[in-house]
């Protein structure tokens, strides 16, 4: 079985050669506990525990119990990175079924004009100021198109330059990219350069064409790239040009 290159760095850190390849999440589980002596690596992790463990003395109960927390299809407490233009920023639990004008609440409100929401983290998208009595479930966000994804909400007010924060984005996922697979590889380049052409008026033929050309290069790193990270690369790149066409205009060359 063909190791992949982070079960490698892990096999070769805890000294083994002769075992095969495991699931990624495995191996980080496995090596956190060997290198840490702890399985203490998600935030969320520890605050299902807690529900869990106030739920009741048998693990029925216990189960019982956490599945009244939420709604039917996303059960359970979970949690959300605030950050951004909010009044303080940082992690807060709430019911799943909980809206994103709640979340926001739980920080202190948002300062300034809300420009847009980026939900999700960088795989995710960009919401606008009208969504945010959505319900933050992963029913919900299946029928409304969005993403829950890490947990992050990053709030963007007037002052931030949306533009610049995307361009940062497909950045991110053509320097993240392992290469393995063409439509990941080339597909994020080529985003990011033809986002460049179109913030500073450098479109190849016509904007509409730059526009198209995007679409296509979107669709195929969702239907080919052979991991998440190319599938989602296009996700920001899309909400900006479909809710926010305007700020790309805005920009001067």
């Amino acid at each position: 079985m063909t190791q992949t290159r982070q079960t490698d760095r892990f096999l070769k850190i805890l000294g083994r050669r002769d075992v095969l390849a495991l699931a990624f999440g495995a191996m980080i589980g496995w090596s956190w506990v060997v290198l840490t002596g702890t399985w203490i690596t998600s935030a969320g992790v520890l605050g299902a525990i807690v529900a869990f463990l106030v739920g009741g003395a048998g693990v029925a109960l216990i189960g019982l119990a956490y599945a009244e927390l939420g709604t039917e299809g996303s059960t359970g407490p979970r949690l959300f990175c605030v950050s951004g233009t909010v009044a303080r920023p940082g992690l807060y639990e709430v019911e799943s079924g909980a809206t994103l004008r709640e979340v926001l609440a739980l920080a202190g409100g948002t300062q300034g004009n809300v420009k847009a929401i980026l939900l999700g983290g960088a795989a995710g998208g960009f919401v606008t100021p009208d969504d945010l009595d959505i319900k933050l479930t992963f029913e919900d966000a299946r029928a409304g198109g969005y993403t829950l994804g890490s947990g992050v909400v990053m709030v963007l007010n007037e002052s931030v330059d949306l533009v610049d924060i995307v361009l940062r984005i497909a950045r991110f996922f053509r320097d993240e990219s392992c290469g393995q697979c063409v439509p990941c590889r080339v597909g994020t380049v080529r985003q990011e350069e033809a986002l460049h052409r179109l913030v500073h008026r450098r479109e190849i033929g016509s904007r509409a064409q730059e526009l198209a050309l995007i679409d296509e290069i979107a669709q195929v790193m969702r239907d080919a790239s052979i991991c998440g990270l190319g599938q989602a690369a296009p996700n920001p790149v899309d909400c900006v040009i479909k809710y926010f066409p305007h700020e790309l205009k805005a920009m001067t060359p």
